[in-house]
């Protein structure tokens, strides 16, 4: 396994993967259709779509896992010069792993490299949103050091790593 920066020949796999994750999502935790969303509006959902894919893929933060020449793994992110208060934020926009890759330190993997990455640029704090009905995403971010105490914004402090 390896975590490799995102590059414009991960785009397809990227996409494709980030969908089935957000699909997964919609009819998991929030109980709804995928058909029942506009085709338009699919297009636009993810950080991989196509007016936002170029903007992570240059951030220098954003990743994916590879096993092979197979993507498993994705982390889309961000340097915020600002937010609540804090100078130099890693904004996480959206983790996701392939369901049959799972439960294999994956997530943790690129998280880890994220916030290594984001402290040489000068980050301070990773700010990464979260579903508190999203349990091995809530149990992933307190394995990694965030505070995600019934909150739906889970910090970590780079200062303590």
């Amino acid at each position: 396994m390896k975590i490799v920066p995102l590059s414009d020949e991960d785009r397809v796999p990227v996409r494709m993967l980030e969908l089935g994750c957000i699909r997964e999502y919609v009819e998991g935790i929030m109980e709804q259709k995928w058909e029942d969303f506009d085709q338009e509006v699919r297009q636009k959902l993810g950080a991989s779509a196509s007016g936002s894919f170029g903007h992570y893929r240059d951030s220098g933060l954003s990743f994916v896992a590879k096993e092979g020449d197979k993507v498993v793994g994705f982390i889309f992110a961000q340097m915020v010069p600002w937010i609540d208060g804090i100078e130099k934020v890693a904004w996480v926009e959206n983790i996701g792993v392939d369901p049959e890759f799972r439960r294999m330190g994956i997530g943790y993997m690129l998280m880890r490299r994220l916030a290594e990455e984001g402290k040489e640029q000068g980050a301070t704090v990773v700010h990464s949103s979260i579903s508190p009905d999203n349990i091995s995403s809530l149990l992933l971010h307190r394995k990694l050091g965030f505070l995600a105490e019934d909150r739906k914004i889970a910090y970590l402090d780079l200062g303590n790593q």
